[in-house]
């Protein structure tokens, strides 16, 4: 057994005997299944009827969030019973996130890749829990099935609760969230590429979130369209002259360094037009506020130098 009540031998076996009814969805889930070394990190195909009381609690360019009940609940780590006998458990009625897998009403197969990114980052340390993939009966959409925050995004987080926010709690909240890329980076090999306060989940723990854009570090990308919340898109992105990298994810986390001595989102009260674009291209950064620390504000604009080769890493 590699974990208590789990057999690398025979239990991924078993896990894999099942259908969606979806050739891509069943290979590439069953694919991860082999690779489970534990009986609470096992993915499952989750029968929509399973799922109660869904609400949609966000909706962006890349699809929409919905808060469920998951009747049958998520696996809980076992339960020893006695001497080297363990029973595995479940909790029932979990609540859970779901979340639109862009473009899997379209004839194509990329609405895979943000699942198999998470899955990817997961095996390697990340810590937001991933359940699985279900489908609307009805609508013939599918979804991705994952960790509920109670907070939401951290973005949201400080708008409800900046003011109660000591220094010391912000910065456990940048080390999580700095824990968390230096995992995506370094250990996963990803680029998150679409890097900002929106797409970390907050609830006792930080959790990055929304690989929908993300990429292996040596994955070649075509030339195209630059995809972002603005103010937090490295200068070098914004001009054309680069593609996302890791420091442009650095360059994110700087931005979020600064939102969180404030409160509010950078430039806030102006336009992400490409005045905003220009600007920040010419040097403009977000501001801080004025009882920061020197150290903090300084760390804060090496993350965000306009030369990605002097930006520091995530560890």
């Amino acid at each position: 057994n590699t974990q208590p009540a789990w057999c690398l031998s025979c239990d991924p076996d078993k896990a894999t005997r099942w259908t969606s009814g979806n050739k891509n969805i069943d290979d590439c889930m069953k694919a991860f299944q082999l690779r489970t070394w534990r009986y609470e990190d096992v993915i499952e195909w989750i029968p929509f009827d399973r799922l109660s009381v869904v609400e949609q609690i966000g909706k962006g360019g890349f699809g929409s969030v919905y808060k469920a009940t998951w009747l049958d609940g998520i696996r809980r780590k076992v339960e020893k019973i006695n001497g080297d006998n363990y029973k595995r458990a479940r909790e029932q009625s979990s609540t859970v996130a779901l979340k639109t897998l862009a473009s899997s009403m379209e004839n194509n197969n990329d609405y895979l890749k943000e699942f198999k990114s998470l899955l990817a980052c997961k095996l390697n340390a990340n810590k937001l829990a991933i359940y699985g993939i279900t489908q609307n009966t009805e609508t013939m959409e599918y979804f991705m099935v994952f960790q509920y925050a109670n907070h939401g995004s951290l973005s949201k987080y400080l708008r409800n609760n900046f003011c109660n926010l000591t220094w010391q709690t912000k910065l456990k909240i940048l080390r999580n969230i700095s824990d968390e890329l230096d995992n995506i980076h370094d250990y996963a090999k990803y680029i998150h590429a679409d890097f900002h306060s929106g797409n970390i989940l907050q609830d006792q723990q930080s959790y990055i979130a929304d690989l929908g854009l993300s990429r292996k570090s040596d994955e070649k990308v075509l030339e195209g369209n630059i995809y972002g919340v603005m103010p937090y898109v490295a200068p070098e992105v914004l001009s054309g002259e680069q593609q996302f990298t890791k420091a442009a994810d650095i360059y994110g986390f700087g931005v979020i360094m600064s939102e969180m001595t404030t409160g509010l989102r950078p430039f806030d009260g102006r336009n992400f037009d490409l005045k905003l674009s220009v600007d920040i291209c010419k040097g403009l950064r977000p501001e801080f506020a004025p009882e920061t620390p020197n150290c903090y504000v300084e760390l804060a604009k090496q993350c965000m130098d306009p030369d990605p080769q002097r930006r520091p890493n995530a560890w």
